[in-house]
């Protein structure tokens, strides 16, 4: 995109705002498939509302390609979408039709290379055949339609930036595409700008309103595995997040959030389960945990444990406690009960619990931190194991529900 070229004609969108329900405004997902994935059934998306991507779906993230293949998908089957050009868009398209070395060089700098990764992971063709006007004919065809504006009476639509001194007819596409200074405080049009492209700092990343009625929805989603979106008639943001902490050798929290109340699930260790470049690498307690908190509805879920060592076998926990992985753990515990003060507790340790002595210890440091936070609802599934334990989920039926548990009285027996 060269600077100085004012936008043309056909790449400004004008929409009626009364041709929908609901209007619900997106942004930078690059190439974070699962997290669309949830927005979209989290809203319950109809095809009498319009779904707006402020741009950027590309690039840093593992599934790009897949992306863009949903979004036609779903536009073929009758919902309404519609993606800006965001910048990373304009990189893949000029790389393509110029293949000129130094933007190439750029645009790998910026993730592009993920893009091809997706590309060829999913048609089994080869890098050649990305840069091949024919064989990459869709992605080309259907990023080259996309518009760098979307304008209605009350709303603008952009990916970076808006000049408020000008027209939209004769906006310069380089500064809409690319620009990151600030704008709004000359934001005089009478209207709501969206915009994405530059990453929100807020400390827990969210949608970030400034002066004049304009609104960052970009939240940084391929550093921190979040996305938002808000409607923009009710002003209802969402939120989707995939939680992460630890490595190889410990994890503290894993999980995947859509709301205020995920249910929260303590085993005894965890395994091999954690998320590599925004993708779930899931085990079966993980699938079994996903599914239940899915049934009782509730907003996702994050899996805890009483020690944070990882591995698949318990005869290789650590002989003894080591005191500053635990008290790690607790420390990691407390920031998600005081982030989600209103979810409840599955117990699900299992037996397990009996596999080293200072795992109930953990557990009694565990409940006093959550009595300190709030006073919250425990349930088990199925049944109490004959050595009266909560059942480990692995080994429960798909139609078993939740049924209180009395921690308190179960401590006391420990």
């Amino acid at each position: 995109m060269n600077r100085g070229t004012t936008i043309r004609k056909k790449q400004i969108k004008y929409i009626n705002e009364n041709d929908y329900n609901r209007i619900f405004v997106i942004s930078d997902l690059h190439g974070n498939y699962e997290l669309f994935l949830k927005f979209i059934k989290k809203v319950k998306l109809k095809k009498d509302d319009l779904l707006i991507n402020l741009g950027d779906s590309c690039d840093r993230g593992i599934q790009s390609y897949e992306l863009y293949l949903k979004y036609d998908e779903m536009i073929k089957q009758g919902y309404n979408i519609l993606h800006i050009l965001g910048n990373h868009e304009d990189m893949l398209l000029t790389t393509v039709n110029t293949l000129d070395y130094d933007k190439m060089i750029h645009w790998f700098i910026n993730g592009g290379k993920k893009t091809i990764e997706s590309f060829k992971r999913v048609t089994g063709l080869s890098i050649e055949d990305f840069f091949d006007l024919e064989k990459n004919k869709f992605l080309i065809d259907f990023l080259s339609g996309f518009p760098t504006l979307i304008v209605s009476d009350n709303t603008i639509f952009v990916h970076a930036a808006y000049n408020p001194d000008l027209l939209a007819e004769v906006q310069e596409e380089y500064f809409l595409i690319w620009n990151r200074e600030n704008f709004w405080d000359r934001n005089k049009t009478g209207k709501a700008i969206y915009f994405g492209h530059t990453p929100s700092r807020k400390e827990n990343h969210t949608i970030v309103y400034y002066p004049n009625n304009c609104t960052c929805i970009d939240l940084g989603t391929y550093r921190y595995n979040k996305m938002g979106g808000i409607e923009i008639k009710s002003k209802k943001e969402y939120y989707i997040e995939m939680l992460y902490q630890g490595d190889d050798k410990r994890r503290f929290v894993l999980g995947e959030v859509t709301g205020d109340k995920p249910l929260i699930c303590f085993g005894v260790n965890p395994s091999k389960a954690k998320i590599v470049d925004g993708k779930l690498q899931t085990d079966k307690t993980i699938e079994k945990i996903r599914y239940v908190a899915d049934m009782e509805n509730y907003d996702g879920w994050i899996m805890l444990n009483l020690y944070a060592q990882v591995t698949s076998k318990p005869n290789n926990l650590d002989k003894v406690l080591n005191s500053d992985l635990h008290s790690k753990n607790i420390e990691e515990i407390e920031k998600i009960l005081n982030t989600f003060p209103n979810s409840d507790i599955l117990a699900c340790w299992g037996n397990l619990i009996e596999k080293r002595r200072y795992l109930k210890y953990c557990l009694k440091d565990i409940k006093g931190i959550i009595s300190l936070t709030k006073d919250r609802t425990w349930f088990y599934r199925e049944k109490i194991t004959k050595k009266g334990h909560p059942t480990h989920q692995v080994r429960t039926k798909n139609s078993a529900r939740l049924e209180e548990f009395n921690v308190n009285e179960y401590i006391e027996t420990l």
